[in-house]
């Protein structure tokens, strides 16, 4: 038998170590919704955020080698980003055109899902919207991308909006149905043998899973959890087996669960996860990963007992059956993680993405963070502990029959590469505990008048606007509720929040110069 010499042990523990070198950077830019975490093949990554709806490319520790950001009629911020290979990607993103209906003196306009194509320098060659045929529903924002085994695309409705669309790979519209119950889809992931598994909420029905074949029409249905269950992710072992993950409710008595089906929707078997004294955060998705060693790596979050927001991120990595096997979680005081994106990185480390709210100033509406942790989950700083309960779950299925109006048409879509400044990346051990602001706060652009208001009031500028920027309005758990272009020159825009109800909001405004936010109180 051949001895290995100490230094080659040195050596290739020395690699190891330096290949999981855990790191956790916030950055001052703009967030998206789904913040994909891409790793292409050099072990660079690629992230769907940047000063505006756009992609940054990063190096392997997370610092930005560069951005790209899109102008267009009214693109919305970007919802997700997926690879095919390293030089063809695919993205879906929500655009505002024409007129659906008017609220008042309120025009709301349609918002329709779009599908393009880029490369990963940020590139776009391809760029469509389409109109549904269920021409009564205003809001057909998209969430999420599956591409499948042929290159076609599923796209499907973001929250409530709830539709599915797919394209072949030419961006032309394949099938598409826009459903007329009460509910939204969460996930949609290609099975080995081409059919397809979606797992969607709905009011009184909870957490629902269904396969599809790939054209688009059922072959079960079957409602889990409910009327508060909510599925969030899912891992396909085979065309047989799946396993998902979701919310079996809200508040303190809600657990995270994981469950294995079996390719007729039957429970094979199901986890229960308890976080006592502090709730899990149902508002946002949990999300689920293969490791390298096949297991599973949970992302979720934790909620705070006696206010209504997000805590800390949680890792957890279970075995097959869903045991824990380890399980993580970190937080820096006054401040609090919202999760997003998960990605089991190629050399054995965890990477999760999220937006960071606390008492900076430049932090009002929350700035995009990624963090990630070595092979065991470790942090580079704020790691805590929290005791987790585990327990057996029963679930009993239950059919379900949806109803739909299908078809869609496509037209091309007009966006425009923008340069922004560089975005600034910050340690966020440094500046997290401390308290010390990233970036000097900018002198304040606009104002408010009046403040407090009735849900009317004006944005006025210091300055005419020198070039062309938008506003974007977020309530305050970070939602963003929608964005308005403003147009080189102006001075005052008038805004309109009285549909959304009392309390507190965020005005962003967002140029070539950075980002500029002001509160507003509607009474």
């Amino acid at each position: 038998m051949k001895r290995w010499h100490p230094f080659l042990f040195a050596l290739l523990w020395l690699c190891e170590a330096s290949a999981q070198q855990p790191f956790q950077k916030v950055y001052y830019s703009t967030a998206s919704a789904q913040m994909n975490l891409i790793e292409l093949s050099d072990h660079s990554l690629l992230t769907a955020f940047a000063w505006s709806p756009g992609i940054s490319l990063m190096d392997a520790d997370g610092n930005i080698a560069e951005s790209h950001c899109y102008w267009g009629d009214s693109i919305l911020t970007m919802q997700s980003l997926k690879r095919w290979t390293d030089d063809e990607l695919y993205f879906v993103t929500g655009y505002r055109k024409d007129s659906c209906t008017a609220m008042a003196s309120i025009t709301i306009p349609y918002n329709h899902p779009v599908i393009g194509k880029m490369d990963s320098e940020g590139n776009i060659s391809a760029f469509n919207y389409y109109v549904l045929s269920a021409g009564e529903a205003c809001g057909n924002i998209p969430s999420d991308l599956e591409i499948t085994h042929d290159k076609s695309l599923i796209t499907w409705g973001r929250e409530d909006d709830f539709f599915v669309l797919k394209v072949d790979s030419n961006l032309m519209p394949v099938w598409a149905r826009r459903f007329q119950n009460n509910g939204g889809f969460r996930f949609i992931k290609e099975l080995p043998g081409g059919d397809l598994l979606a797992g969607f909420d709905m009011v009184s029905a909870g957490a629902s899973v269904a396969r599809l074949g790939a054209d688009g029409k059922f072959i079960w249905c079957r409602s889990y959890v409910r009327p508060l269950g909510s599925v969030h992710d899912a891992l396909i072992e085979s065309d047989s087996s799946f396993v998902i993950t979701g919310y079996t409710g809200t508040g303190s008595t809600g657990r995270l669960f994981m469950m294995n089906l079996d390719g007729n929707g039957q429970v094979q078997w199901c986890r229960g996860y308890g976080c006592t004294p502090d709730p899990w955060y149902t508002l946002l998705p949990s999300r689920l990963e293969r490791t390298l060693d096949n297991k599973y790596m949970l992302l979720a979050n934790l909620g705070q007992s006696q206010f209504p927001y997000a805590y800390q991120p949680v890792l957890m990595k279970t075995d097959l059956s869903g045991d824990t096997i380890w399980t993580r979680t970190m937080g820096a005081t006054d401040y609090v993680f919202y999760t997003r994106d998960l990605l089991a990185h190629s050399d054995g480390g965890f990477l999760f993405s999220g937006i960071v709210w606390g008492a900076l100033p430049e932090m009002n509406t929350g700035l995009p963070y990624i963090f990630k942790t070595d092979s065991l989950g470790h942090f580079s700083c704020g790691e805590r502990s929290h005791p987790f309960q585990i327990e057996e779950l029963f679930l009993v299925d239950s059919a379900l029959t949806l109803t739909s109006t299908d078809g869609a048409l496509v037209h091309p879509g007009y966006v425009t590469d923008t340069l922004f400044d560089p975005i600034n990346v910050y340690d966020a051990c440094t500046f997290l505990p401390t308290g010390v602001s990233p970036n000097a706060h900018p002198p304040a652009k606009m104002s408010i008048r009046p403040n407090p208001n009735t849900g009317r009031f004006t944005l006025e500028f210091k300055d005419p606007l020198q070039a062309e920027s938008w506003y974007s309005v977020y309530d305050t758990t970070g939602k963003l509720l929608y964005q308005r272009p403003l147009p080189t020159g102006k001075g005052t825009e008038e805004v309109d929040l009285s549909r959304y109800g009392r309390g507190t909001y965020v005005i962003k405004c967002t140029d070539k110069e950075g980002v500029y936010h002001e509160r507003v109180v509607v009474e």
